[in-house]
Protein backbone atom coordinates (compact mmCIF):
# COMPACT_ATOMS: atom_id res chain seq x y z
CA UNK A 1 0.00 0.00 0.00
CA UNK A 2 2.84 2.40 0.88
CA UNK A 3 4.59 1.82 -2.42
CA UNK A 4 1.48 2.36 -4.51
CA UNK A 5 0.22 5.36 -2.53
CA UNK A 6 3.57 7.17 -2.50
CA UNK A 7 3.74 6.89 -6.29
CA UNK A 8 0.13 7.96 -6.68
CA UNK A 9 0.57 11.02 -4.45
CA UNK A 10 3.88 11.94 -6.10
CA UNK A 11 2.30 11.86 -9.57
CA UNK A 12 -0.84 13.75 -8.52
CA UNK A 13 1.13 16.47 -6.74
CA UNK A 14 3.55 16.83 -9.64
CA UNK A 15 0.57 17.18 -12.00
CA UNK A 16 -0.68 20.00 -9.73
CA UNK A 17 2.70 21.73 -10.05
CA UNK A 18 3.85 20.94 -6.52
CA UNK A 19 7.60 20.51 -5.92
CA UNK A 20 7.59 18.05 -3.01
CA UNK A 21 9.32 14.89 -1.86
CA UNK A 22 7.08 11.89 -1.17
CA UNK A 23 8.50 8.84 0.58
CA UNK A 24 7.55 5.92 2.82
CA UNK A 25 10.19 6.67 5.42
CA UNK A 26 11.32 9.81 7.18
CA UNK A 27 15.05 10.48 6.79
CA UNK A 28 17.18 9.47 9.79
CA UNK A 29 18.67 12.97 9.83
CA UNK A 30 16.06 15.60 9.09
CA UNK A 31 17.74 18.92 8.37
CA UNK A 32 15.82 22.19 8.50
CA UNK A 33 15.00 24.35 6.78
CA UNK A 34 13.72 21.76 4.32
CA UNK A 35 14.81 22.21 0.71
CA UNK A 36 11.26 21.28 -0.29
CA UNK A 37 8.21 19.99 1.57
CA UNK A 38 8.29 16.36 2.67
CA UNK A 39 5.35 13.95 2.69
CA UNK A 40 5.73 10.64 4.50
CA UNK A 41 3.25 7.78 3.94
CA UNK A 42 3.16 5.03 6.56
CA UNK A 43 1.12 1.84 6.30
CA UNK A 44 -0.45 1.24 9.72
CA UNK A 45 -1.73 -2.20 8.69
CA UNK A 46 -5.22 -3.56 9.18
CA UNK A 47 -7.31 -6.71 9.14
CA UNK A 48 -7.99 -9.19 6.40
CA UNK A 49 -11.73 -9.03 5.77
CA UNK A 50 -12.14 -11.74 3.10
CA UNK A 51 -9.82 -14.02 1.17
CA UNK A 52 -8.58 -11.13 -1.04
CA UNK A 53 -9.82 -7.98 0.71
CA UNK A 54 -8.19 -6.10 3.54
CA UNK A 55 -8.84 -3.01 5.66
CA UNK A 56 -5.76 -0.79 5.56
CA UNK A 57 -5.03 2.41 7.41
CA UNK A 58 -2.28 4.76 6.36
CA UNK A 59 -0.81 7.67 8.27
CA UNK A 60 0.44 10.68 6.31
CA UNK A 61 2.80 13.33 7.68
CA UNK A 62 3.29 16.61 5.83
CA UNK A 63 6.33 18.68 6.78
CA UNK A 64 6.76 22.20 5.39
CA UNK A 65 7.41 25.78 6.42
CA UNK A 66 8.48 26.55 9.97
CA UNK A 67 6.94 26.23 13.42
CA UNK A 68 6.06 29.93 13.40
CA UNK A 69 4.90 30.01 9.75
CA UNK A 70 2.75 26.94 9.18
CA UNK A 71 0.73 28.23 6.21
CA UNK A 72 2.49 26.02 3.67
CA UNK A 73 2.12 22.90 5.81
CA UNK A 74 -1.59 23.59 6.35
CA UNK A 75 -2.19 24.24 2.63
CA UNK A 76 -0.23 21.23 1.48
CA UNK A 77 -1.79 18.91 4.08
CA UNK A 78 -5.27 19.87 2.90
CA UNK A 79 -4.27 19.20 -0.71
CA UNK A 80 -2.70 15.81 0.05
CA UNK A 81 -5.73 14.89 2.20
CA UNK A 82 -8.06 15.74 -0.70
CA UNK A 83 -6.06 13.60 -3.12
CA UNK A 84 -5.77 10.64 -0.73
CA UNK A 85 -9.47 10.66 0.20
CA UNK A 86 -10.92 11.29 -3.27
CA UNK A 87 -13.14 8.30 -4.17
CA UNK A 88 -11.50 8.31 -7.62
CA UNK A 89 -8.38 6.84 -5.98
CA UNK A 90 -10.11 3.48 -6.55
CA UNK A 91 -10.20 4.13 -10.32
CA UNK A 92 -6.52 4.99 -10.72
CA UNK A 93 -4.33 2.68 -12.81
CA UNK A 94 -3.06 -0.23 -10.73
CA UNK A 95 -4.93 0.92 -7.62
CA UNK A 96 -5.42 -1.70 -4.90
CA UNK A 97 -8.08 0.57 -3.35
CA UNK A 98 -11.69 -0.58 -3.59
CA UNK A 99 -13.05 2.22 -1.39
CA UNK A 100 -12.09 5.03 0.97
CA UNK A 101 -13.73 4.03 4.25
CA UNK A 102 -12.67 6.80 6.62
CA UNK A 103 -10.26 9.64 7.35
CA UNK A 104 -9.17 11.83 10.26
CA UNK A 105 -7.26 15.09 10.31
CA UNK A 106 -5.12 16.81 9.29
CA UNK A 107 -3.89 17.72 12.75
CA UNK A 108 -1.00 19.87 13.91
CA UNK A 109 1.75 17.79 15.53
CA UNK A 110 4.39 19.23 17.85
CA UNK A 111 7.82 19.15 16.24
CA UNK A 112 11.22 19.61 17.90
CA UNK A 113 12.80 20.97 14.74
CA UNK A 114 11.92 24.26 13.09
CA UNK A 115 9.38 22.80 10.68
CA UNK A 116 5.60 22.57 10.76
CA UNK A 117 4.13 19.05 10.76
CA UNK A 118 0.58 18.04 9.91
CA UNK A 119 -0.71 14.47 10.21
CA UNK A 120 -3.78 12.62 9.01
CA UNK A 121 -5.00 9.05 8.58
CA UNK A 122 -6.98 7.44 5.79
CA UNK A 123 -8.70 4.06 5.91
CA UNK A 124 -9.13 2.03 2.75
CA UNK A 125 -10.73 -1.22 1.74
CA UNK A 126 -8.17 -2.83 -0.58
CA UNK A 127 -7.91 -5.86 -2.81
CA UNK A 128 -4.73 -7.84 -2.98
CA UNK A 129 -2.85 -10.96 -2.13
CA UNK A 130 0.17 -11.84 -0.08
Amino acid sequence: MELWLTGYLRAALEADGEDVEVDAKEPDELTTPLERPLIIVRDDSGARTESITFDRQVGVSVLAGTRTDDREARRLARLVYAIATDPDVALAAGSPVAAVTGANGPYAVAEDQDVSRRYFTVSYSVVGSW
